[in-house]
Protein backbone atom coordinates (compact mmCIF):
# COMPACT_ATOMS: atom_id res chain seq x y z
CA UNK A 1 0.00 0.00 0.00
CA UNK A 2 1.16 3.56 -1.21
CA UNK A 3 0.92 6.39 0.92
CA UNK A 4 0.52 9.60 -1.12
CA UNK A 5 1.31 13.34 0.49
CA UNK A 6 -0.44 15.61 -1.12
CA UNK A 7 0.22 18.80 0.13
CA UNK A 8 -2.17 21.75 0.72
CA UNK A 9 -1.84 24.81 -1.46
CA UNK A 10 -0.60 27.92 -0.15
CA UNK A 11 -3.05 30.94 -0.28
CA UNK A 12 -1.40 34.06 -1.45
CA UNK A 13 -3.91 36.17 -0.94
CA UNK A 14 -2.92 39.42 1.28
CA UNK A 15 -4.38 39.25 4.62
CA UNK A 16 -6.86 41.93 5.19
CA UNK A 17 -7.26 44.37 7.61
CA UNK A 18 -9.83 45.73 9.94
CA UNK A 19 -10.34 49.39 9.17
CA UNK A 20 -13.51 49.35 11.91
CA UNK A 21 -11.73 51.01 14.51
CA UNK A 22 -9.77 53.67 11.46
CA UNK A 23 -12.35 56.04 11.43
CA UNK A 24 -10.63 58.08 8.49
CA UNK A 25 -10.13 55.47 6.52
CA UNK A 26 -12.70 54.34 3.49
CA UNK A 27 -14.49 50.69 3.80
CA UNK A 28 -12.44 49.77 0.21
CA UNK A 29 -8.68 49.64 2.46
CA UNK A 30 -8.75 46.11 2.68
CA UNK A 31 -5.38 45.02 2.31
CA UNK A 32 -2.14 46.78 3.89
CA UNK A 33 -0.69 48.07 0.21
CA UNK A 34 -4.12 49.70 -0.22
CA UNK A 35 -3.80 51.36 3.00
CA UNK A 36 -0.13 52.35 2.05
CA UNK A 37 -0.78 53.79 -1.36
CA UNK A 38 -3.97 55.85 0.14
CA UNK A 39 -1.33 57.17 2.96
CA UNK A 40 1.03 58.12 -0.13
CA UNK A 41 -2.35 59.55 -1.64
CA UNK A 42 -2.88 62.20 1.13
CA UNK A 43 0.71 62.10 2.13
CA UNK A 44 1.57 64.01 -0.84
CA UNK A 45 -1.66 65.44 -1.09
CA UNK A 46 -1.71 67.42 1.97
CA UNK A 47 2.03 68.36 0.98
CA UNK A 48 0.86 70.21 -1.74
CA UNK A 49 -2.33 72.12 0.12
CA UNK A 50 0.14 72.89 2.52
CA UNK A 51 2.66 74.87 0.26
CA UNK A 52 -0.75 76.26 -0.97
CA UNK A 53 -2.18 77.95 2.47
CA UNK A 54 1.49 78.43 4.14
CA UNK A 55 1.80 80.61 0.61
CA UNK A 56 -1.18 82.66 1.47
CA UNK A 57 0.43 83.91 4.88
CA UNK A 58 3.07 86.06 3.46
CA UNK A 59 0.40 87.93 0.81
CA UNK A 60 -1.74 88.65 3.75
CA UNK A 61 1.19 90.46 6.03
CA UNK A 62 2.11 92.33 3.08
CA UNK A 63 -1.52 92.89 2.35
CA UNK A 64 -2.46 93.80 5.74
CA UNK A 65 0.90 96.59 5.84
CA UNK A 66 -0.34 97.88 2.88
CA UNK A 67 -3.81 98.83 4.05
CA UNK A 68 -2.13 100.52 7.48
CA UNK A 69 0.04 102.22 5.09
CA UNK A 70 -3.06 103.57 4.04
CA UNK A 71 -4.20 104.92 7.05
CA UNK A 72 -2.41 108.14 6.88
CA UNK A 73 -2.45 108.67 3.10
CA UNK A 74 -4.43 111.18 1.49
CA UNK A 75 -7.03 113.93 1.45
CA UNK A 76 -9.70 112.90 3.88
CA UNK A 77 -13.15 115.15 3.47
CA UNK A 78 -14.35 114.10 6.95
CA UNK A 79 -13.95 113.93 11.04
CA UNK A 80 -13.89 111.73 14.00
CA UNK A 81 -18.18 112.55 14.21
CA UNK A 82 -18.23 111.98 10.61
CA UNK A 83 -17.24 107.85 10.77
CA UNK A 84 -18.81 104.73 9.00
CA UNK A 85 -18.54 102.89 11.87
CA UNK A 86 -16.76 99.69 10.42
CA UNK A 87 -16.58 96.43 12.56
CA UNK A 88 -13.31 95.82 14.11
CA UNK A 89 -13.26 92.33 12.62
CA UNK A 90 -12.73 93.89 9.54
CA UNK A 91 -9.06 94.49 10.78
CA UNK A 92 -9.06 97.70 9.60
CA UNK A 93 -6.52 100.44 10.57
CA UNK A 94 -9.01 103.16 11.87
CA UNK A 95 -12.91 104.42 10.97
CA UNK A 96 -13.76 105.36 7.75
CA UNK A 97 -15.15 108.99 6.73
CA UNK A 98 -18.85 108.91 5.39
CA UNK A 99 -17.81 112.07 3.44
CA UNK A 100 -14.86 109.99 2.22
CA UNK A 101 -16.96 107.21 1.02
CA UNK A 102 -19.92 109.43 -0.54
CA UNK A 103 -17.21 111.60 -2.64
CA UNK A 104 -16.05 107.77 -3.88
CA UNK A 105 -19.29 106.65 -4.74
CA UNK A 106 -20.91 109.60 -6.42
CA UNK A 107 -18.05 108.97 -9.38
CA UNK A 108 -20.24 108.85 -12.22
CA UNK A 109 -17.80 106.59 -13.98
CA UNK A 110 -19.04 103.42 -15.24
CA UNK A 111 -17.09 100.05 -14.09
CA UNK A 112 -16.93 99.12 -17.65
CA UNK A 113 -15.42 102.38 -18.10
CA UNK A 114 -13.30 101.74 -15.29
CA UNK A 115 -12.21 98.79 -17.13
CA UNK A 116 -11.50 100.10 -20.26
CA UNK A 117 -9.18 103.00 -19.64
CA UNK A 118 -7.41 101.45 -16.62
CA UNK A 119 -3.97 100.04 -15.98
CA UNK A 120 -4.22 96.74 -16.95
CA UNK A 121 -1.80 94.36 -14.79
CA UNK A 122 -2.57 90.69 -15.04
CA UNK A 123 -4.62 88.50 -17.12
CA UNK A 124 -8.32 88.82 -15.51
CA UNK A 125 -7.91 92.55 -16.11
CA UNK A 126 -6.81 92.16 -19.97
CA UNK A 127 -10.31 90.01 -20.22
CA UNK A 128 -12.35 92.42 -18.67
CA UNK A 129 -12.36 92.30 -14.58
CA UNK A 130 -12.17 95.10 -12.69
CA UNK A 131 -8.84 95.37 -11.29
CA UNK A 132 -8.23 97.14 -8.30
CA UNK A 133 -5.54 99.51 -9.39
CA UNK A 134 -7.82 100.32 -11.98
CA UNK A 135 -10.07 101.11 -9.20
CA UNK A 136 -7.71 103.43 -7.64
CA UNK A 137 -6.69 105.53 -10.94
CA UNK A 138 -10.55 105.68 -11.38
CA UNK A 139 -10.95 107.07 -7.74
CA UNK A 140 -8.19 110.00 -7.67
CA UNK A 141 -8.23 112.77 -5.31
CA UNK A 142 -10.30 110.09 -2.62
CA UNK A 143 -9.19 108.81 0.13
CA UNK A 144 -7.22 105.80 0.02
CA UNK A 145 -8.48 104.13 2.49
CA UNK A 146 -11.81 104.45 1.44
CA UNK A 147 -11.01 103.47 -1.95
CA UNK A 148 -9.26 100.14 -0.81
CA UNK A 149 -12.02 99.36 1.34
CA UNK A 150 -14.77 100.16 -1.21
CA UNK A 151 -12.95 97.67 -3.33
CA UNK A 152 -12.68 94.57 -0.48
CA UNK A 153 -16.78 95.32 -0.16
CA UNK A 154 -16.65 93.68 -3.74
CA UNK A 155 -14.05 91.31 -3.73
CA UNK A 156 -11.87 89.26 -1.69
CA UNK A 157 -9.20 89.57 -3.87
CA UNK A 158 -7.51 92.14 -6.56
CA UNK A 159 -10.18 91.54 -8.98
CA UNK A 160 -13.53 91.57 -9.54
CA UNK A 161 -16.28 90.72 -12.03
CA UNK A 162 -17.72 93.89 -13.89
CA UNK A 163 -21.08 92.67 -13.22
CA UNK A 164 -20.87 92.13 -9.71
CA UNK A 165 -18.70 95.31 -9.04
CA UNK A 166 -20.92 97.41 -10.93
CA UNK A 167 -24.04 96.12 -8.78
CA UNK A 168 -22.14 96.58 -5.59
CA UNK A 169 -21.05 99.90 -6.03
CA UNK A 170 -24.92 100.93 -7.21
CA UNK A 171 -25.89 99.10 -4.16
CA UNK A 172 -23.65 101.17 -1.74
CA UNK A 173 -25.01 104.33 -3.74
CA UNK A 174 -28.72 103.86 -3.67
CA UNK A 175 -28.37 102.93 0.46
CA UNK A 176 -29.73 106.04 2.45
CA UNK A 177 -29.27 104.55 5.73
CA UNK A 178 -27.30 106.97 8.40
CA UNK A 179 -24.13 104.42 8.95
CA UNK A 180 -24.11 103.00 5.45
CA UNK A 181 -24.67 99.21 6.34
CA UNK A 182 -24.90 97.99 3.20
CA UNK A 183 -21.76 98.62 2.64
CA UNK A 184 -20.16 98.11 6.09
CA UNK A 185 -22.05 94.60 6.29
CA UNK A 186 -20.71 93.50 2.84
CA UNK A 187 -17.26 94.73 3.64
CA UNK A 188 -17.52 92.73 6.71
CA UNK A 189 -18.83 89.57 4.79
CA UNK A 190 -15.88 89.55 2.28
CA UNK A 191 -13.29 89.88 4.91
CA UNK A 192 -15.23 86.78 7.11
CA UNK A 193 -14.32 84.96 3.62
CA UNK A 194 -11.29 85.44 2.93
CA UNK A 195 -9.86 85.08 6.61
CA UNK A 196 -12.51 81.64 6.95
CA UNK A 197 -11.54 80.20 3.63
CA UNK A 198 -7.43 80.01 4.74
CA UNK A 199 -9.05 78.96 8.19
CA UNK A 200 -10.44 75.96 6.66
CA UNK A 201 -7.65 75.22 4.18
CA UNK A 202 -5.45 75.02 7.78
CA UNK A 203 -8.67 73.12 9.67
CA UNK A 204 -8.06 70.86 6.49
CA UNK A 205 -4.08 70.24 6.41
CA UNK A 206 -3.88 69.95 10.39
CA UNK A 207 -6.54 67.18 12.23
CA UNK A 208 -8.39 65.88 8.73
CA UNK A 209 -5.06 65.23 6.57
CA UNK A 210 -2.97 64.72 9.62
CA UNK A 211 -5.47 61.85 11.01
CA UNK A 212 -6.15 60.43 7.58
CA UNK A 213 -2.24 59.80 7.40
CA UNK A 214 -1.85 58.73 10.65
CA UNK A 215 -4.06 56.05 10.44
CA UNK A 216 -3.50 54.83 6.74
CA UNK A 217 0.99 54.50 8.10
CA UNK A 218 -1.00 52.33 11.20
CA UNK A 219 -2.77 50.42 8.59
CA UNK A 220 -0.16 49.63 6.03
CA UNK A 221 2.67 49.49 7.92
CA UNK A 222 1.55 47.73 11.31
CA UNK A 223 -1.87 47.00 11.20
CA UNK A 224 -1.05 44.91 14.43
CA UNK A 225 0.20 47.45 16.71
CA UNK A 226 -1.58 47.43 19.79
CA UNK A 227 -1.52 51.17 20.06
CA UNK A 228 -3.51 51.77 17.13
CA UNK A 229 -6.56 52.49 18.73
CA UNK A 230 -5.25 55.64 20.99
CA UNK A 231 -2.85 57.08 18.55
CA UNK A 232 -1.60 59.71 18.64
CA UNK A 233 -0.80 59.37 22.49
CA UNK A 234 -0.04 55.93 22.50
CA UNK A 235 3.59 57.14 20.86
CA UNK A 236 4.06 58.82 23.80
CA UNK A 237 2.26 57.50 26.63
CA UNK A 238 1.65 53.58 25.88
CA UNK A 239 2.86 50.76 24.37
CA UNK A 240 5.32 54.00 22.72
CA UNK A 241 6.32 54.42 19.45
CA UNK A 242 9.37 52.68 20.28
CA UNK A 243 7.70 49.34 20.18
CA UNK A 244 6.28 49.81 16.63
CA UNK A 245 9.31 47.77 15.23
CA UNK A 246 8.15 44.93 16.59
CA UNK A 247 5.40 44.66 14.60
CA UNK A 248 6.64 46.34 11.29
Amino acid sequence: MRLVLVASPTSTAKKPISTSRLNSLPDFIATPDDARGFFWLWFFGGQGGATVALGQFPQLIAKSKALFALSDEGPTAGGDNDNVGVSPLCLYPRDLSKADLDKLLNNELSVVKMVEVGPKPNYLSEQGYLNYYSFVDANKGCNPLSVRAVFDAMSTGDNVSPDAAQAALDSFKDDTSADRSVFKNALLKTRLTGYSSIGFLLFLLGPIVGSTCLDALYAGWFPEWPGGDSMPWSFLIGPGIWTVKDYW
